[in-house]
């Protein structure tokens, strides 16, 4: 669904000059783009780690996304009138003052115009495995809520906003079983909302300028894949990796 929110039918000149002008921000801007072109779109960001807020252990993140990518993004919208009202929920809400004051310090005291609104779910003295209930009830049909939460959670948030009318966003894997995967398409038809999934890589330039180049260069005998994270990242994981999901769903992903 993502990939038919963003044109890819131009031809390769023109695809090398869009994706070196593109960046993580793009897949957001595309999905509020294709849902409504004309106004605002209201938005639930699920999740308050890292790759939302650049928020882990008490600290900004030691990594590319110490200001988080998601939340920073959307405050960004909002700037630019694409994006009005703002939600973000987690499951401890004893974490927000110290994920707002992170995001002053990283977002409002770096850029102009930057307006950090933002409800939050649950409350800052509570701690709610299921406070996405009660903010999915608190947008309406038609709103969005972007997902970036453990592998084992994608499922059952995603869900239950899709059956609130709402169009989603969630970071891959979208769902770890196919009869998950089944039944949140056919909820997401019958409703007639958007099921996207994060695919940022996609628009990096270098994976964008071999894509590009492949027809070019014949008939491959042999491929090689590769991917390494720094063992720091591990601290980002700890609380579910190997517990509540099996790490291999995140990476293999990729």
């Amino acid at each position: 669904v993502l990939e038919a929110a963003i044109d890819l039918r131009h031809n390769t000149q023109q695809r090398q000059a869009h994706h070196r002008k593109r960046s993580f921000l793009t897949t957001y801007h595309c999905l509020s783009i294709r849902i409504m072109s004309s106004q605002k779109v209201n938005v639930l960001m699920v999740g308050t780690g890292e790759y939302t807020t650049g928020y882990v252990g008490g600290a900004a993140a030691d990594s590319d996304k110490g200001a988080g990518v998601v939340a920073l993004t959307m405050f960004d919208m909002r700037r630019r009138n694409k994006v009005d009202r703002l939600g973000m929920c987690g499951v401890n809400g004893k974490k927000f003052p110290g994920i707002r004051s992170h995001m002053q310090r990283c977002i409002g005291d770096v850029y102009d115009g930057m307006d950090l609104t933002c409800e939050t779910f649950p409350g800052d003295d509570e701690v709610d495995p299921k406070a996405y209930v009660a903010a999915s009830d608190a947008f309406k049909a038609g709103d969005v809520a972007i997902i970036f939460t453990p592998d084992d959670t994608h499922f059952d948030i995603a869900m239950e906003c899709v059956k609130k009318g709402m169009h989603v966003m969630v970071t891959k894997p979208v769902v770890q079983k196919l009869e998950h995967h089944i039944e949140l398409a056919n909820e997401a038809r019958k409703k007639g909302v958007l099921v996207a999934v994060e695919v940022h890589k996609r628009l990096d330039p270098f994976y964008a300028d071999a894509r590009d180049r492949a027809g070019d260069l014949g008939n491959f005998q042999y491929m090689y894949a590769y991917m390494s994270q720094p063992k720091h990242q591990l601290d980002t994981f700890k609380a579910w990796a190997g517990k509540s999901s099996d790490i291999s769903y995140y990476l293999n992903s990729h």
